[in-house]
């Protein structure tokens, strides 16, 4: 009896691995994707502003005690300008050498000087030079052209990202000068370079990257300095940051 329970089991276990047996081109694709591995580092230069557009326009106007009328009227203005420092890695498979596909995660520090203005009427402006740490995380590809060793095009690639950035160290603006900001913004980055093989599964090289933010509206809270019932549009999306940079990159492909 146990003899024809073990045939039985045996024919079975034949049939089920025969209805799940790889064709030809799905053999193919699995031995042609491999783990992909990147570590970057670099810096980056790097322009944001920052505003909230009035919903109202009026401005209260403190020394005449009235409510004025201004069609440009912004809150919240801040702005900064300087170099971030970054490491990036990128972890995911590449297709047939060609194609990338991977989750990306790193950090860059904001090094500059942060302008700020509670409203685009104020004469009042602060400044000041801060050190901001980010944290990022988010998707993307690259694509190899060409993967040819004889070709002097061999190791070029393009790729772009979409990643979600936290701008920590923003609540610095609400307790010195009573302003406020959203922790986040979402960055779109393209990128491109070129790397060489130092043997058969590393390379080393270099990228050009440029990436624009977008986002960064502040929240709506009471007590502001200059109109605390004013509304602001929080929901207008705008380049609010721009920036260009070089990393030198590490692959394992």
């Amino acid at each position: 009896m146990k003899r024809i329970v073990v045939l039985v089991f045996c024919l079975v276990a034949y049939s089920m691995a025969g209805m799940f047996e790889l064709s030809p081109l799905d053999r193919k694709f699995i031995q042609n994707t491999r783990l992909y591995f990147e570590l970057s580092t670099g810096a980056m230069y790097s322009v944001s502003d920052y505003k909230s557009k009035s919903r109202t326009n009026y401005y209260h106007d403190l020394e005449r005690d009235e409510m004025v009328y201004d069609k440009d009227l912004y809150y919240n203005i801040y702005s900064f300008e300087g170099f971030e420092p970054l490491l990036e890695s990128k972890v995911g498979f590449i297709f047939f050498r060609r194609v990338a596909l991977f989750l990306n995660l790193g950090c860059f520090w904001s090094i500059g000087e942060y302008r700020y203005k509670i409203s685009s009427r104020d004469k009042e402006e602060y400044s000041e030079e801060d050190a901001r740490f980010r944290f990022f995380g988010g998707l993307g590809l690259k694509w190899y052209p060409v993967v040819n060793e004889q070709n002097p095009l061999n190791g070029f690639f393009l790729g772009t990202s979409f990643k979600l950035v936290s701008l920590f160290g923003n609540e610095k603006s609400r307790e010195k000068y009573g302003m406020y900001y959203v922790e986040g913004e979402s960055f779109i980055e393209f990128e491109i370079g070129k790397v060489w093989n130092i043997s058969d599964s590393y390379s080393l090289g270099f990228s050009v990257k440029v990436a624009g933010g977008f986002g960064g509206e502040t929240e709506k809270v009471d007590g502001f300095r200059v109109d605390k019932n004013r509304e602001q549009k929080d929901d207008d999306i705008t380049l609010n940051s721009k920036h260009i940079g070089a990393v030198i990159t590490f692959i394992r492909k």
